[in-house]
């Protein structure tokens, strides 16, 4: 069972609970959720459970019996796992919320939410993304993933979201982004993929210009 991917049913039990009273108010929703994990996974190091957790989150969760605790924590080990097997097969990657940006300044569209969690689990462990061999390439291929999620004011990305154009061009390159991250950093160099941004650009430092709305 534990390596089965969620069904409909447990889907929902997940998303319900990272969303109801019981969590902290900067709890993770599943989306963002679903992002944390796959920079994780992505990750060339493996980051454990007990680390993550806490990040998704943010505080205890008010469970209601210690078999509600073990099933959530099961599912987000499951989701994890699932995320990861996705990644290995090198199929297109699929992101769990339409390929589009808000309409609304006043609240994140689920793009935004999934690389807003995206890009948490990259500054989680970002030493461990950027070297010297592999930084230039690395920092292009976040570039659509950072222009989605709104975190950043660096001049590259204001320029790309000043234009619904080349936004929606950039954002479109998501899904092959993901896959391409997974190929530079997580297998053997005659492996890996050519960066596919249209929009290349200097190494973007990730700890600049953090501009995080309120979820």
């Amino acid at each position: 069972m534990a390596n089965q991917p969620l069904d409909d049913l447990e889907l929902d039990t997940l998303e319900a609970f990272l969303e109801s009273d019981r969590v902290h108010e900067e709890c993770q929703n599943f989306v963002m959720a679903h992002g944390f994990l796959t920079a994780l996974a992505i990750c060339p190091i493996t980051i454990s459970e007990e680390q993550w957790l806490p990040v998704i989150f943010e505080d205890t969760p008010k469970f209601e019996s210690e078999k509600e605790e073990k099933h959530i924590l099961q599912l987000l080990s499951r989701l994890s796992l699932e995320i990861q097997k996705e990644l290995e097969s090198e199929d297109e990657f699929v992101i769990p919320c339409e390929i589009e940006m808000g309409s609304s300044a006043e609240e994140l569209s689920e793009l935004q939410e999934w690389t807003t969690g995206f890009m948490e689990g990259v500054f989680m462990t970002e030493k461990h993304w950027f070297d010297s061999e592999k930084e230039e390439v690395i920092a292009e291929l976040l570039l659509p993933i950072m222009v989605a999620s709104d975190l950043f004011d660096d001049e590259e990305v204001v320029q790309i979201r000043q234009s619904e154009k080349l936004t929606k061009s950039c954002i479109d390159q998501i899904p092959d982004v993901i896959t391409d991250l997974f190929l530079v950093l997580r297998t053997e160099p005659e492996k890996r993929a050519p960066a596919k941004s249209k929009h290349a650009g200097n190494k973007q430092n990730t700890n600049k210009n953090k501009n995080k709305k309120k979820r």
